[in-house]
Order: structure tokens, then sequence, then C-alpha cells
């Protein structure tokens, strides 16, 4: 690595540290924790193997090293574009973390990852790991400007700006002060094997789109536009709980069946 790269990588690294970043390290943690214990035995090997470290280990990996020159093409791969009427725009999501996770899957599954070298199915590996679970926060759904103008808008914190973004990206830890990621895990892996298999739809992108894109306007009913979130009545705060444990809980149980899939 040449100077100016290790310097570029150095401040990245840093800058990612101090940034808001979707699910947070503790919500991005707790999902692959949870999408760990719902590994096949081979696909918990496979995983192990290519990575050298568990699931959580690398959860928020892009978070940090998207900045850095080489992976700049991963900056925008954490979320996916909408339509008026609630279906994923595929045009615009291409080069996007929809568009890319069905990619990497398509070039992984049905033993077609024993194709490609080591060093490319780790980085896809990094990549699902992040990728999947970003696209399920509600603020990572792209809605246009002009089907929704109302949904521009921004909080405040005891009369303070605070962006609405940062907000949401960060609602696992929302009043959870001192929380672990192996705490949060309790709070997503609650389900049966029954309900897992509805949240799956046996790999279905497209319904896990549409799936995603109707939950992420809950966001925008429960924050309203001026909301003070220092403010929030009891059955406000719960309702950001609740929606934020279900995309977490969602998006570790796909996790789960994209790597078992991948590795089966």
């Amino acid at each position: 690595m040449n100077k100016r790269l290790l310097i570029c990588t150095l401040v990245a690294v840093l800058f990612a540290s101090f940034e808001a970043q979707a699910w947070g390290g503790y919500g991005h943690g707790a999902i692959a924790y949870v999408a760990e214990q719902h590994l096949t035995p081979e696909a918990k090997e496979k995983c192990r193997h290519y990575l050298k470290h568990t699931l959580p280990w690398y959860a928020s990996w892009m978070d940090h090293w998207r900045a850095v020159p080489p992976f700049h093409p991963t900056n925008a791969w954490h979320g996916f574009s909408a339509t008026a009427d609630g279906q994923v725009n595929w045009e615009k999501s291409n080069g996007k973390a929809m568009g890319e996770i069905m990619r990497i899957f398509r070039t992984m599954e049905n033993g077609k990852y024993k194709q490609l070298p080591d060093s490319l199915v780790r980085h896809n590996l990094l990549i699902l790991v992040h990728a999947l679970p970003d696209m399920h926060c509600p603020v990572h759904v792209g809605f246009s400007k002009k089907d929704f103008p109302h949904y521009k808008y921004n909080l405040t914190r005891k009369g303070k700006p605070y962006k609405f973004h940062a907000f949401w990206d960060g609602s696992p830890a929302f009043e959870r002060k001192g929380w672990t990621f192996e705490r949060y895990a309790k709070e997503v892996d609650k389900i049966t094997p029954k309900q897992a298999k509805k949240i799956i739809k046996k790999g279905n992108f497209t319904a896990w789109g549409e799936d995603i894109i109707k939950q992420a306007h809950r966001c925008f009913q429960i924050t309203t536009k001026d909301k003070d979130i220092a403010y929030l009545t009891a059955e406000e705060k719960q309702a950001v709980h609740d929606l934020a444990d279900e995309m977490a809980m969602k998006s570790a149980y796909r996790l789960a069946y994209v790597l078992n899939e991948i590795f089966k």
C-alpha cells in the first residue's frame, strides 16, 4: 500500500467511526449474530473459512471502508429506490444495495462460488453481511421528491435541528444506553420457524423490497415533521422500537437464508 492510500485509509476509518451509521455498530452486530445462529453447519463453516472470523466481527466493515478509494463504488450500496405505488424501482436500484446483493447472490448460488477466487468470495461475504441488513433500514428506501415531497424534512431534539436520517439510523439504540449487541439480539431473535418462513418468502427479493418499502412509510408516520424526539410519548417510543426491531429481525433471517442458499 502506498503512502497516499495508507493516509486515506486511516482518515476514512477515523471519519467513519464518528459518523452515524445505519443500525449503529451494535445493531449491525446483533443482526449478524442472529443470522449466524440460524446458519446450517455447512454454511457456518464456509463463512468462517472465508472470513477467518465471525459474522458480527465484520458486520460494520463497509461503513469503515467505503470512503477508501478502492471501495468507493460500495458507498451507494446501502439501500434501494421505490416507485410511487410501493414497488422496487429496479432502474434506479442498480448499483445500490438491492441490485448488488442480487448480483452477488446469483454469481455465488448453486455452488458457483467454488469457481471464484477465495478473495472474491470473502469480499462478497463482507458486502452481504452489511449491505443486506442496511437495505432494511427504513430511511434507506429512496422515495422520489416528486412523489413524496412531504417526506423531505428533519426533526428537532430539545429545539435544535436533528437529522431525520440519523435518528432512524440509530433507532435500535434509541433510549437503550449501555446495551450490548448480544442483549439486542435477544430482542431480535424471538420468532418461530413458521414465522421465519413467511419473512424469508423463499428468497423472493422483489417481495422483500415491497415489504421494506411498506414498513419504511411507517417511520414518517411515527416521527412527523417538526417532531421533537426528546419529547416523544411512551407510545411513540414503543413504535420506534417496534419498527426498528422488526426490520432488524427480518434482515437477520433473510441474511441467514441467503448464506445458507449459497453454501448448501
